[in-house]
């Protein structure tokens, strides 16, 4: 299974569209790129469908809530590193 930006994108939208200029994904610091990557190839390597990825996705955005004085694209990666963490404990990847 290949995973594409593209099909990352299309994955969450429907939770939190992914923080973008100009029709290109922004990064505001090298981390957040290195956490989309991480969370792509987990997703890849656990074969893991959309869905449940987006269920951990919109569970850690509600945790997490938003501050307004937080950068948007800070808080979203934070937000897809804290999904990440969930999937991984639910899968027994980590603990």
């Amino acid at each position: 299974m290949t995973v594409t930006l593209g099909q990352v994108d299309r994955g969450v939208a429907a939770t939190a569209p992914l923080p973008r200029s100009n029709g290109e994904l922004v990064f505001d610091e090298p981390w957040q790129a290195r956490a989309l990557g991480m969370g792509v190839v987990a997703m890849e390597t656990l074969a893991v469908g959309w869905w449940e990825w987006r269920e951990h996705l919109a569970a850690a955005i509600s945790r997490r809530g938003y501050d307004p004085a937080q950068p948007a694209g800070e808080a979203y990666y934070l937000a897809w590193l804290d999904a990440l963490e969930s999937l991984l404990r639910a899968r027994g990847q980590a603990s």
